[in-house]
């Protein structure tokens, strides 16, 4: 679980600050009670207020980024 829980809030650093692992516990206990998906977008959009689709905008851009790094030192 702690693999898990450091790839939720690594994620919610790249869309905001101020994220707490105390926010990802209240989260996840709630996801658990109301029997939603527990999903990193899911998570970061109820915490911001951000829309799903406002999350993933968000993060995308670094996996782009990221990729296009590691795709050009693989080429070297």
């Amino acid at each position: 679980m702690n693999e898990l829980r450091k790839y939720y809030l690594e994620l919610a650093s790249r869309v905001c600050d101020g994220i707490t692992p105390g926010h990802l516990d209240e989260w996840l206990k709630w996801a658990k009670e109301t029997g939603i998906l527990l999903s990193p977008w899911m998570f970061i959009s109820s915490k911001t207020g951000l829309s799903v689709a406002e999350v993933s905008e968000r993060i995308s851009p670094w996996h782009m980024e990221m990729g296009n790094v590691l795709r050009t030192s693989t080429k070297k």
